[in-house]
């Protein structure tokens, strides 16, 4: 066995090795065991149960196991916060007890286990699917859509709409870093993927530079033709927009229908306009009024005219202009051979000055119609239905065998000439309707009644040739004629009147009764039209009519109708 010093160096390295090995079976020893916690999170536990430690972390953790995490969205300005309740996340207090210290050979930590000074953080459990569901929906809601810029044009001005950046937030990455803040931090600041507009802000200003702002400095001159207007800025903006264009810009764009609508109302009135041709009467001659060319813009051309002329120098638009021809040429109204009195036909009426009134507007309503061949005349299209506003009066009318009072009384006097002057020119009658019982003052079976609007009177121009129609009031008399080129010659036979049925006395006592004072019996009568051209009878028609009798009225009421 050494001896001397170098037996003492021997026993000496025996030592430390043992000693060593010593010092590491128990840290492997404690970094297996929980270790006498002092404090958790800044919380004093020396001295307590595991129950009463636990009750302690509990209730002097629960605001920071609490408090929400205030989640910053990278640089878009945009927060929201995670109640960690909410998110799945909590502290895991009897954990934190349980928990081993784990292997360490730092001696202060050592005796820190041994003395009962260890420091700890809080232990955490984390619902991840929780968390992801509710950092899907918060990130959802604080998210930035992409826009693109653009220009808007309003009362004359042109204003810039700012391009945004998009900004969305990944929720896996912000996911693991609220898990790992939790809790002991109560702000993060999130990552973001951020999306640029197709749009930038650049453009919105070039083009605000280039195009917005000259084309509302001021009014633009347009010049069609023979005519010149102006149009002021807040006229133009209703027009003008601009839209992306593949570069990445903005590119001005005309509403050609807003365009050709604000120019045509500017240029409307000093516009030469075309005019149809027109067939009239005077001094007793039918005469052509000649139609005339008009001037139009040419709306192919008129929007890029345009957008060159809102940044020009002299802001002026030379519009192209093309001729616009009329839909009736005088040419094409020679060519109707209105040229002689084909039928002709007057009705006596008695003193009335408001049915009278009707009789006049409704025939001043009927004066100058032109029908081409083929076309069909309705007396109710013509005049509409009758209106004080139009300048019809009250006046008689039948109805159910009875005059009473009606706006309008009277037209059908203009109907019946109007249906004997198609009768007598050989057009073909389309629908007429006779009155109920027999007026005297027209002929047996020729006459025809029309009200707005079931009962009409029609007839087709089934001539060659075009058909004007003249019709005025004078004398006493509703006069009619129609001007064309004869074509037929048109006798009316009357047949004898058959199936007489008498009439009767009716006692009236109301205010609105209407005296008829004579009975005039109902009859039957066919009335034969005959049309002949060159001499050969070419058409051979029957017209029955049925009169009902007219009934005698006497009122009994003092303030009766008069």
């Amino acid at each position: 066995m050494p001896t001397g010093r170098a037996g003492t160096a021997l026993w000496a390295g025996i030592g430390l090795v043992l000693a060593a090995a010593a010092y590491l079976v128990l840290a492997l020893v404690l970094g297996r065991q929980v270790p006498t916690v002092g404090s958790v999170e800044g919380v004093d536990i020396r001295g307590l149960s595991t129950e009463e430690a636990v009750a302690r972390l509990e209730r002097d953790l629960a605001t920071v196991a609490s408090a929400e995490i205030v989640v910053t969205v990278g640089n878009s300005g945009r927060t929201f916060a995670v109640r960690p309740a909410e998110a799945g996340l909590a502290l895991d207090v009897p954990g934190t007890l349980d928990r081993p210290a784990g292997f360490t050979l730092d001696p202060v930590r050592i005796w820190r286990h041994l003395a009962g000074s260890a420091e700890r953080q809080v232990a955490t459990t984390v619902d991840e699917a929780r968390l992801t569901t509710t950092v899907t929906a918060r990130a959802a809601e604080a998210e930035v859509a992409p826009r693109d810029g653009s220009v808007t044009f309003a009362d004359g001005t042109a204003t810039g709409v700012a391009a945004v950046t998009g900004v969305t937030v990944p929720v896996q990455p912000l996911v693991r870093q609220l898990a790992a803040a939790y809790p002991r931090a109560t702000a993060v600041t999130a990552e973001v993927t951020l999306t640029p507009p197709t749009v930038t802000q650049e453009a919105v200003d070039a083009a605000l530079d280039s195009f917005a702002r000259p084309a509302m400095s001021g009014p633009v001159t347009l010049v069609a033709g023979p005519a010149t207007a102006s149009l002021t800025p807040a006229q133009l903006a209703p027009m003008l927009s601009m839209t992306p264009n593949a570069d990445g810009g903005l590119s001005p764009v005309v509403d050609r229908t807003k365009l050709a609508s604000v120019m045509t109302e500017a240029l409307g009135g000093v516009l030469p306009k075309s005019q149809d041709a027109r067939i009239v009467v005077e001094d007793d001659v039918p005469k052509v009024l000649p139609s005339l060319d008009g001037v139009e813009m040419d709306p192919a051309t008129s929007a890029d005219v345009l957008i060159a002329a809102l940044t020009a120098t002299d802001r002026t638009a030379q519009l192209a202009v093309t001729t616009s021809r009329p839909a009736f040429t005088t040419e094409a109204a020679e060519a109707l051979g209105v040229i002689e009195v084909v039928a002709s036909f007057d009705s006596r009426f008695p003193y009335d000055p408001s049915r009278t009134a009707n009789l006049i507007t409704a025939s001043n309503t009927i004066n100058g119609t032109l029908l081409k061949p083929g076309e069909t005349f309705s007396l109710n299209g013509i005049l509409g239905e009758r209106t004080a506003e139009k300048g019809y009066r009250e006046g008689y009318v039948i109805e159910d065998g009875r005059l009473v009072k009606g706006i309008g009384g009277g037209v059908s006097q203009v109907s019946t000439v109007v249906y004997n002057l198609a009768w007598f020119s050989g057009a073909t009658l389309v629908e007429h309707t006779p009155h109920a019982f027999y007026i005297s003052r027209y002929p047996e079976g020729r006459e025809a009644t029309v009200y707005w609007p079931g009962i009409d009177n029609a007839f087709t121009n089934s001539t060659p040739h075009g058909m004007l129609i003249q019709m005025w009031v004078a004398g006493s008399q509703v006069h009619g004629r129609i001007w064309s080129t004869k074509t037929y010659d048109v006798e009316a036979v009357k047949g004898p009147r058959t199936n007489i049925r008498p009439g009767r006395t009716i006692t009236d006592d109301t205010v609105a009764c209407v005296s008829q004072p004579d009975i005039v019996p109902g009859f039957d009568v066919t009335v034969t039209r005959v049309i002949k051209q060159g001499g050969a009878e070419v058409a051979r028609e029957d017209h029955t009519t049925n009169y009902r009798p007219e009934d005698r009225v006497v009122c009994t009421n003092p303030n009766h109708q008069r």
